[in-house]
């Protein structure tokens, strides 16, 4: 799926320790990139769900990327890199698919994936 730019930078990437103890990075990022939308907090908090949910799983690797990004119809989070497959657990796409419009696996190297969280919203760029 392609999701256009929107003009500007709208674009929030931040590598993490994979630990337990750096769950807390994305809640952060994603609050302030969410602020930049017109997001009722109610779907702030089904976003930050989500992740929370992604980040439960079983990992690869000992660093965790989130991108957040501003698109023309929302906001895309990509977080990763995690197994491959773990869509394919009916459980986990139960928790997501409420929260987010869509839930992707993408391929993220030769044996990792990232997935994708899009929300729609209303993107307010800066103002200088």
């Amino acid at each position: 799926m392609t999701i256009p730019n929107p003009p500007g930078p709208a674009r929030t990437t931040v590598e993490f320790p994979a630990g337990e103890r750096f769950r807390s990075v994305p809640r952060l990022v994603l609050g302030g990139v969410a602020a930049r939308f017109e997001l009722p907090i109610d779907r702030v908090d089904d976003l930050l769900l989500a992740v929370e949910s992604l980040l439960m799983q079983e990992t690869v690797g000992d660093t965790l990327r989130l991108e957040a990004e501003a698109t023309p119809s929302g906001l895309c989070v990509r977080l990763g890199s995690f197994q491959p497959g773990q869509l394919d657990d009916p459980g986990l796409r139960r928790v997501l698919t409420p929260l987010v419009e869509s839930v992707e696996e993408h391929a993220d190297g030769d044996a990792a994936a990232l997935i994708e969280l899009v929300v729609s919203a209303t993107y307010r760029p800066e103002t200088t």
